[in-house]
């Protein structure tokens, strides 16, 4: 036990004997201990990034009035007749305040993709698009093998095709100098092998967890074992110790046993359930567990309002997980900004 003494002016005292009164009854010590555990637990809180395809997800997040909001991007979402657009919805993920992040959108494609198809669009145009719309960090593009596997694309055909896609994109990034932007992916189908598997592919074309620390890890989505979840994701972790890893799309059920082996993830779960059949989330912190509740006649209140209150309780949902963390993860992603002369062309639940 450490004690910590330190004077206050009389003013800022007197402040704090009143909130302790409100907050801890009246033990001042007490409450500044509250106070340090929940800035702590904040350091401590992976970074959440919203998603959500369409203009009505994104307003409902500015409606909420809630600074600042990260928000993940699919690219796929802006490929239109042959070419990337432009869309105001990047001003609008913008305004809420938070960083930006660009996933490749293979979602968007998956029913196109075969042994012989991939992508519509190439690495330069992806990575030009992204460098384009601003944001501060790119996913290499990569095949999801829960989607595709099923689909008949082999699983190491898949891990080495995601890899030779991470290391061209990486190629482009260093001739533009936004390397420090460029999160590479890692891709498996049900064994944290599989993970492995394409870390070391990484390594083997110069690709390492020393020069790059922020790095992402897909097809969980579809993983519905959260048991394999937190399998795969300690592995990747044991194997990156002191990386920054981004989980695409998990589950919220799968969150609550990795929360404190990553540092960021993302998810779309409080819009998909209000465009599907209306229903609405409730956070139980005592069973740290979503209540899904179907909204009677939920066409009559519209969806901007349905998802601004999903959006409502996935924040609450994020705050009550990062109390409860007793162990510090690596430090979160900072933001990042581009190098002026150095933006040629700039573009899950």
């Amino acid at each position: 036990m450490k004690t910590v003494s330190f004077k206050l002016p009389e003013e800022l005292y007197s402040g704090l004997e009143e909130i302790a009164q409100v907050y801890a009854r009246g033990d001042k010590s007490e409450f500044l201990r509250m106070l340090i555990a929940r800035e702590v637990a904040r350091l401590r809180c992976p970074t959440l990034f919203l998603a959500g395809s369409g203009r009505t997800a994104i307003e409902a997040a500015v409606s909420t009035g809630t600074k600042p909001l990260n928000w993940l991007l699919s690219a796929g979402t802006y490929y239109r007749s042959g070419r990337f657009v432009m869309s105001k919805d990047f001003d609008l993920a913008k305004s809420l305040g938070g960083l930006l992040f660009m996933d490749s959108g293979a979602q968007q494609f998956f029913t196109k993709f075969d042994n012989k198809v991939d992508y519509p669009y190439s690495n330069r145009e992806y990575l030009e698009f992204a460098l384009r719309v601003g944001v501060d960090y790119i996913a290499t593009l990569d095949l999801p093998l829960d989607i595709l596997h099923p689909r008949g694309l082999p699983i190491k055909d898949g891990i080495r095709r995601t890899v030779e896609h991470g290391v061209e994109l990486i190629a482009l990034a260093e001739d533009l100098g936004v390397i420090d932007k460029i999160v590479p992916v890692l891709q498996g189908f049900n064994d944290p092998s599989q993970w492995l598997e394409s870390l070391d592919l990484y390594k083997s074309h110069g690709v390492t967890p020393g020069e790059f620390k922020y790095w992402g890890v897909g097809s969980i989505c579809m993983m519905r074992s959260p048991p394999l979840v937190h399998k795969v994701l300690g592995a990747v972790r044991d194997a990156m110790p002191d990386a920054r890893i981004h989980v695409f799309g998990i589950s919220m059920n799968s969150l609550k046993r990795v929360y404190n082996i990553i540092n960021s993830y993302d998810t779309s779960v409080w819009v998909y359930h209000v465009k599907m059949d209306g229903r609405v989330y409730v956070w139980d912190p005592a069973d740290k567990a979503f209540m899904r509740l179907k909204v009677v006649y939920w066409h009559a209140y519209g969806s901007t309002k349905l998802m601004r209150a999903n959006l409502t309780q996935i924040l609450t949902m994020h705050e009550d997980l990062c109390r409860g963390l007793t162990q510090a993860p690596p430090e979160t992603p900072p933001k990042r900004t581009t190098k002026s002369g150095n933006t040629a062309g700039k573009g899950h639940g």
